[in-house]
C-alpha cells in the first residue's frame, strides 16, 4: 500500500442506510419518551421540578446528538456524491 485509504462504495452506502435507520429509531424512541414524560404533568413538588429539569436536559442533549448524526450523514452523502462524480470522470 502507498498510504491510500481504500473505501468500498457499498460500505459507504451501507453506512448511510445505517445512519438513516439510527436516526429513525432515535426519533421514534424520543417520541415515546416524550409521550411518557407528558404523563407526569400533574406531578408536583420539588422532586417533580428536579426530575423535569433532568428530563429536559436529556431531551436537549438528545437533540444535539441527533443534529450531530444528521450532519455526519449529510457529510457522508456529500462524500458519496463526490466519489460518484470522480468515478464518472474516469
Amino acid at each position: 500500500m502507498n498510504g491510500e485509504i481504500l473505501v468500498d462504495f457499498d460500505d459507504l452506502l451501507q453506512a448511510e442506510r445505517e445512519l438513516s435507520w439510527l436516526l429513525e429509531r432515535i426519533r421514534a424512541d424520543e417520541q415515546e419518551a416524550r409521550s411518557l414524560y407528558s404523563r407526569l404533568d400533574d406531578w408536583n413538588g420539588q422532586s417533580a421540578n428536579v426530575t423535569r429539569g433532568l428530563v429536559e436536559e436529556f431531551f436537549t442533549g438528545l437533540a444535539g446528538r441527533v443534529d450531530s448524526i444528521g450532519q455526519q450523514k449529510a457529510e457522508l452523502i456529500r462524500y458519496v456524491q463526490v466519489m460518484k462524480e470522480t468515478d464518472n470522470m474516469r
